[in-house]
């Protein structure tokens, strides 16, 4: 019956997850961010492999599993919400049995693991490379802890091995924040009950044969490795040289962390991670107070909540994202550092030092209700406002266009953008005459769902537009190459629609990064010798070629 309880209570954690991410995931539309696993999971779902026939930095992951939610839920705006919601409930639950296996009180653990739950997916809101990162590293994480620390034998075998796998699709998924993850899982296998040289080579075995299995798995399904030397590994680190032109120094993480709490309003994190650094950093002071066997319950807990608050931070420091997705963690890691000083608390002797360690540090049940009401406030300013998507979140509008959206898309509670010039009606029009249209399709643009809600299957070699990161820039040599493959593409597609997407951007600096044809001299001049028509859906503009 114990642990019939213990189940349905965690089973109500990962529903209420998901519910939360359900309700907030179809809230506005970001046509550069939000587009890009929805075409990823097109594409697979149309027989396209990663790296043989569409090139793209990371994500990979992302794309296979919003395929599976295309293939069994349909082709639409629900399927890719559901697929957030999901992930946002399977977090929920895995914070929850992390902080179990770290000691902490149930009740406790629960409030924890539900604040997560406004954290995780909702301020994207629907499925991303950075979310999946972060999650995939968790379940990394939570593994290596039962690996660790579980009384099964049995399962900590299992959960030793199932390390390298999920390290592997946090780092397919995104390489930032994934690397940061690998440290503590190695550091984690030592804090084994028993045999820890035999965990730790438990895990690195798994990370091996993970390692192998991928390769094999690129042969089979003849990914070109050039084109993964290419594009995944010399443009993203040429695009990561440029943006990681500094080692943040401490006081660089100190002005973060004070930019991220005032921004966020992440007040009973902040004070848990100030607590964990002080528990992690005074190891011996700790000792001072009590006997060496309770140091070594406490230190681990308070350098897992101080680590996954720094790979938060550490995040936010080294890309452009908005602060409020490089924090989906931190609420574990208050429960982490709870789970740290409940330790400390519950130490038997001494009841002197144990009154100076009340008075020194927060107490469970406070800091817990704390972070209840900043994961109310978050949802509040963050969630409900999508203020991550560079856009402020119009209910009233949303109501409105609702009858105006294509069918796919009747899950989506429509707000953009202010650079974003086209209605409701203009896509929905644009989406039926391209369903009609013979022929393929070559969007330049953002809004790449376009190929999915008519049809087509996708022809931009890159899955989405970023020069010098997912293809070349047109000045750099390796882009004549690029263009050729986008050449074949139209031919083997027949394409005879162009859509010219308005005002696509990228980054702060717009004019330096707009896409046009241009940008695609031979594909301009085969528009321009073929050009039959021209057509506009408000503020999209349509090019129709002849037939070959």
């Amino acid at each position: 019956m114990e642990r019939r309880l213990e189940l349905a209570r965690r089973l109500a954690l990962v529903l209420a997850g998901a519910l939360v991410g359900l309700h907030f995931a179809p809230l506005g539309f970001m046509p550069l961010d939000q587009s890009i696993c929805f075409d990823g999971g097109w594409r697979i779902l149309c027989g396209q492999v990663p790296m043989r026939d569409y090139v793209a930095p990371n994500g990979f992951p992302v794309h296979a599993l919003q395929a599976l939610f295309f293939g069994v839920f349909g082709v639409s705006w629900l399927a890719y919400c559901l697929h957030a919601a999901v992930i946002n409930g399977l977090a929920v639950g895995l914070v929850d049995r992390l902080l179990d296996l770290l000691g902490l009180d149930r009740t406790w653990s629960s409030v924890f693991a539900l604040c997560t739950a406004f954290v995780f997916t909702p301020p994207f809101g629907v499925p991303y490379m950075d979310t999946h990162a972060f999650f995939f590293s968790l379940a990394a994480l939570v593994c290596a802890v039962s690996a660790a620390r579980a009384e099964n034998a049995t399962v900590r075998r299992l959960a030793a091995f199932a390390t390298g796998p999920l390290l592997a699709a946090a780092y397919l998924s995104k390489q930032i924040p994934s690397v940061l993850f690998l440290p503590p899982v190695l550091l984690l296998a030592l804090w084994a009950r028993e045999e820890r040289l035999v965990m730790l080579k438990r895990v690195l075995a798994s990370l091996a044969l993970t390692a192998v299995a991928l390769v094999a798995l690129g042969f089979a399904l003849g990914v070109d490795w050039e084109l993964v030397r290419l594009h995944w590994l010399e443009l993203p680190s040429e695009e990561g040289a440029r943006r990681l032109q500094f080692v943040p120094s401490l006081g660089d993480l100190a002005k973060r962390f004070a930019e991220t709490r005032t921004e966020l309003g992440l007040h009973g994190p902040t004070a848990a991670f100030l607590v964990a650094l002080v528990l992690t950093a005074l190891p011996f002071g700790i000792g001072r107070l009590y006997p060496r066997d309770a140091q070594r319950l406490v230190w681990p807990r308070a350098a897992l909540g101080a680590t996954l608050a720094l790979a938060g931070l550490l995040f936010i420091a080294w890309t452009s994202n908005q602060k409020a997705i490089g924090v989906p963690l931190v609420f574990a890691a208050a429960g982490c550092t709870a789970a740290a000083f409940q330790a400390l608390s519950r130490q038997q002797g001494g009841l002197g030092r144990r009154r100076l360690a009340l008075a020194l540090f927060v107490p469970v049940p406070l800091l817990a209700t704390v972070c209840a009401f900043d994961a109310r406030t978050f949802g509040r300013e963050i969630d409900v406002t999508r203020k991550v998507n560079d856009l402020k979140f119009d209910a009233e509008l949303a109501e409105r266009s609702r009858p105006e959206l294509p069918e796919k898309l009747s899950f989506l509670r429509w707000s953009v953008p202010k650079l974003v010039q086209y209605s409701p009606t203009d896509l929905a029009a644009l989406v039926e005459y391209l369903k009609a249209r013979e022929g393929g399709l070559f969007l330049v643009g953002d809004c790449s769902p376009l190929y999915a809600l008519s049809g087509k299957v996708p022809t931009l070699p890159a899955l989405w537009f970023h020069p010098g990161l997912t293809f070349p820039s047109t000045a750099d040599e390796r882009f004549a190459a690029f263009e050729e493959r986008l050449l074949k593409n139209l031919e083997r597609e027949d394409v005879r629609t162009i859509v010219i997407e308005p005002r696509v951007w990228i980054g702060d600096v717009p004019a330096q990064k707009l896409i046009t044809l241009e940008r695609f001299p031979r594909v301009k001049a085969l528009v321009d010798a073929r050009l039959a028509g021209e057509r506009q859906f408000g503020a999209f503009r349509v090019l129709e070629l002849s037939p070959r």
